[in-house]
Parts: structure tokens; C-alpha cells; sequence
């Protein structure tokens, strides 16, 4: 059997005193701050997860514009080639038109200095029988 006496008690009531002050002065305040600092972690990861979230967000919608501004530019692209083209042979189209009447203009000038050569040719040509026939008989004819 045990026995039990004042000392027990003393120490008994000792132990009951020390508990509740260490549970005013040191668990119950560093209880508070591991709660507080589980919230406050706890906090900093929404906040983190949102800001993730944010981020990916932000990338798809960099990423869209992106993909948007590779479409205009082909189209831009594209475009100014096309304008491009369109100009070469309008352009090419006139300087054939040039060539063209310049070589009509050529024609037109050779086939006036034929005709006029021929004009020429003729004359001389209707003097010549008479200027062999002079000289083969050596009068005038």
C-alpha cells in the first residue's frame, strides 16, 4: 500500500500550480504563435497560388497575342506581296506598252526612210539607162 502524506500533497498541488502557469506563460502563447504562424503560411501559399495562377493566365493570354501577332504579320505579309506582285506587272505591263509603241514609232521611221530611199533610188534609177546608153555611146541620149 502507499502512503500518503503532506509532501505528496505539497508537491502534488506544486505540480498543479507549475502546470497552470505553464500553461498561462509559455503553451498557450506558443501555441498561439504556431496557429498564427500556420495561418500566416497557409495565407502566403493562396496568395502564391494565386499569384501562379495570375502568371499563367498572364502567359496564355502573351502567348494568344503572340500567336495573333504572327497571323497579321503572314497576312501583312501576304498582303504587301501580293500588292507587290500586282505592281510589278502593272509596271511591266507599261514598259511593254512603251517598248511596244517605241518599236511601232521605229517602224513607222524605217519604212518612211525606205519609202524615201526608195523614192531616191527610183530617180537615180530612171537617170542611170540614160547615163549608160550616154557613156556606151559616148553622146549625150
Amino acid at each position: 500500500m502507499v502512503d500518503i502524506n503532506y509532501t505528496f500533497l505539497v508537491q502534488l498541488a506544486n505540480f498543479l500550480v507549475l502546470i497552470f502557469i505553464l500553461n498561462l506563460l509559455l503553451f498557450k502563447p506558443v501555441l498561439k504563435h504556431l496557429t498564427d504562424r500556420d495561418m500566416k503560411i497557409a495565407k502566403q501559399h493562396e496568395e502564391a497560388s494565386g499569384y501562379a495562377d495570375r502568371a499563367q493566365i498572364m502567359l496564355q493570354d502573351f502567348e494568344h497575342e503572340l500567336t495573333d501577332a504572327r497571323v497579321k504579320a503572314n497576312q501583312t505579309y501576304h498582303s504587301l506581296q501580293q500588292e507587290g506582285l500586282s505592281r510589278q506587272r502593272e509596271r511591266l505591263s507599261q514598259v511593254k506598252a512603251e517598248a511596244q509603241s517605241m518599236v511601232e514609232k521605229a517602224k513607222a521611221e524605217v519604212s518612211g526612210e525606205a519609202a524615201k530611199a526608195r523614192e531616191v533610188l527610183e530617180k537615180e534609177m530612171a537617170k542611170l539607162p540614160g547615163e549608160i546608153a550616154s557613156k556606151l555611146l559616148g553622146r549625150p541620149v
